[in-house]
């Protein structure tokens, strides 16, 4: 008889360690309190105590318990930060003047006279083709035969 295994569930929840406050939270009201209370035995009066100790506690609250989008506060404030610190402006730069394909038209024609008029044109690719082609969009037309290497960067 196969022997079974408990596979543990609820992975993703993080362990409870005092009510209902997991480890980062209890961290982050410890944090805050300290803060609160460094703010208390300052000689700063105690309303401008108060004044500066709200604002401290509500985002302390926010960072602890409040989701956007399913993901923390934290991460939030990591995003916006990150938003506001980082470059926005995202410029294309062409590596260099891809040569331009161009179809003969001999070619074209010879093509449409081996069919009846008002058929439609079948076009057979055999893989070997394909993957030529594939070689021409990859390297944006610059490298047509498959011996040569690719150009840096691809």
């Amino acid at each position: 008889m196969p022997q079974q295994y408990q596979v543990p569930q609820f992975v993703d929840v993080e362990d409870k360690i005092f009510g209902p406050l997991d480890t980062k939270q209890f961290m982050m009201f410890i944090v805050a309190f300290l803060i609160i209370g460094a703010l208390w035995v300052s000689p700063l009066p105690p309303q401008a105590t108060i004044i500066i100790a709200i604002p401290i506690l509500i985002f302390t609250i926010l960072l602890a318990f409040y989701k956007i989008n399913g993901r923390s506060f934290t991460w939030y404030m990591f995003s916006v930060v990150h938003f506001f610190f980082t470059g926005k402006q995202f410029i294309w730069e062409r590596r260099w003047e891809a040569e331009t394909i161009t179809l003969k038209k001999e070619a074209l024609a010879k093509e449409e006279r081996k069919h009846a008029p008002g058929t439609p044109i079948k076009k057979s690719f055999d893989e070997t083709r394909i993957q030529k082609l594939a070689r021409i969009l990859d390297t944006s037309g610059h490298t047509v035969n498959e011996d040569s290497e690719a150009p840096p960067g691809f």
